[in-house]
């Protein structure tokens, strides 16, 4: 029963996320797995926050990843991956700083003003990168043996 919900949630998110340009094969496993845990942390932590604010603070650390690899992944498939220009490189220059911009305003309110842990921030960065790394190395794993090659 769990496991057909977690499939159909799974089969619902790729199509919201290809319909929004997210279609690379590889990519799109990546941006879902991180919004799956994100979700995760940020609702079970939300639920616990007043026993423990700790696993709510690891979902915002794990929500920045997220939103690193959403926005990369919708510029990047966007653009396409043909040839590099000056004017496309200020563009992601722009982005990029933006990104940094917005990752920080969110650092300072979440560590200064509201006093988050910052192992919690700290650990949800790190498994938003880790859970990044894995799932890459699962689905082109399952591609390389779907195609023979390995």
């Amino acid at each position: 029963m769990a496991v057909q919900a977690l499939r159909t949630m799974t089969h619902s998110l790729d199509a919201w996320l290809w319909r929004r340009g997210i279609s690379h094969p590889v990519i799109r496993p990546l941006v879902r797995n991180e919004l799956l845990l994100t979700a995760l942390f940020l609702l079970g932590g939300g639920i616990a926050f007043a026993a423990t604010p700790w696993f709510f603070w690891f979902g915002v650390g794990l929500g920045i990843m997220a939103l690193t690899f959403w926005s990369l992944a919708r510029f990047f498939l966007r653009a396409g991956l043909g040839e590099y220009s000056t004017a496309f490189l200020r563009v992601v220059l722009l982005r990029w700083g933006g990104r940094l911009l917005l990752l920080a305003g969110l650092l300072y309110l979440a560590l200064v003003v509201w006093k988050a842990p910052v192992t919690a921030i700290l650990g949800g960065l790190t498994a938003g990168a880790v859970t990044a790394l894995l799932t890459f190395a699962v689905v082109s794993r399952e591609g390389r043996d779907a195609s023979g090659r390995g």
